[in-house]
């Protein structure tokens, strides 16, 4: 019998990572998360999985390999909560949730597994401390005090493995010194250029405008405050967040604050005709699988979704660690 390696998903939220990890035949054990929606998501989607709703800084490896009647992990996948690196908002050093990269790190030096991958935001590369030292090199540095592990960093665009979305961020992967992993490469850029394919873009995805519910479209009044300050903004010299996206290209970035107003991606059809996505479609456009079904409120699924891995995004890197392990 093939031998299915074990994952262990910290931080899992809805299972953006895992269901790209289970995609490419691994075995999901455990996720955990504090987020009782999200972790319900993940439970109704992954039932062969176990879940720990909990504090992460209050778990340790011990109970985790209880839990899972393991006596080993392979890999661990996770990211931390990285409202306190995003480039959207005041980023700030001292934010709690900053520090949760050390319980990941705590767990992945209890447990040694073969591969380990930790997904955050690109803001983190130019976020800084107190001390003007960049946070990222401090992760790096943590990271690679592990013994017997290879450390990487890897900037991605998500528009360039096939997934309709500009999504920038990056992965932190460690590797035990007796393996090499070939990081997947780019399948797809921007025009099709060195012979990769042309970005995905959202015109398939995208409900016709006749089936799309009315509170999805902007109010009379919200266009017109947004394009008065869209115009003070253009005064002063300064950007204003609301986006439009094109049918033939990948849509802007879904984050967790789409809920809101879903203006950092939205759909024009005209001056006065204007509209958020669908959480059905965000959910697509990340890539998950049509019958992926999330639990709770729509602002807990708008949350659920901006917050996860494109789960074909986490496909490929799996299909090459598994390449890697085998």
């Amino acid at each position: 019998m093939k031998k299915r390696f074990t994952v262990l998903d910290l931080f899992c939220g809805a299972g953006g990572l895992s269901t790209g990890f289970i995609a490419e035949d691994f075995d999901v054990v455990l996720g955990i998360d504090n987020n009782k929606k999200a972790i319900s998501t993940f439970s109704k989607n992954h039932p062969k999985s176990k879940v720990i709703c909990g504090d992460m800084r209050e778990i340790s490896g011990k109970e985790i390999l209880k839990e899972t009647r393991l006596k080993t992990i392979d890999v661990i996948v996770g990211g931390p909560p990285c409202q306190g690196f995003s480039m959207a908002g005041k980023r700030q050093p001292n934010d709690p949730r900053n520090s949760l990269f050390r319980e990941y790190l705590r767990i992945v030096r209890e447990l040694k597994p073969k591969v380990f991958i930790m997904e955050n935001v690109r803001g983190l590369l130019s976020m800084k401390d107190e001390d003007g030292k960049k946070v990222i090199d401090i992760i790096l540095n943590e990271f690679s005090k592990i013994k017997d592990y290879k450390i990487e960093l890897h900037i991605v665009n998500t528009a360039d493995y096939g997934i309709p979305q500009r999504r920038k961020r990056i992965f932190v992967i460690g590797v035990k010194n007796n393996y090499v992993l070939e990081f997947p490469k780019a399948t797809h850029s921007k025009n099709g250029e060195k012979n990769l394919k042309k970005w995905n873009g959202i015109g398939e995805i995208l409900i016709e405008k006749e089936k799309v519910p009315n509170k999805y479209f902007y109010s009379r009044k919200l266009i017109n405050g947004f394009k008065r300050r869209e115009k003070i903004n253009e005064q002063k010299g300064v950007g204003f967040g609301w986006q439009f996206n094109k049918l033939d290209q990948p849509s802007y970035t879904i984050s967790a604050r789409y809920w809101k107003d879903g203006a950092e991606s939205l759909i024009k059809y005209g001056e006065r005709d204007i509209r958020m996505m669908t959480p059905k479609e965000c959910a697509l456009i990340q890539s998950f699988p049509e019958d992926y079904q999330f639990e709770g409120g729509e602002k807990d699924v708008y949350v659920q979704i901006g917050n996860a891995v494109p789960p074909k995004m986490a496909q490929a890197i799996a299909k090459s660690i598994k390449k890697t392990i085998c």
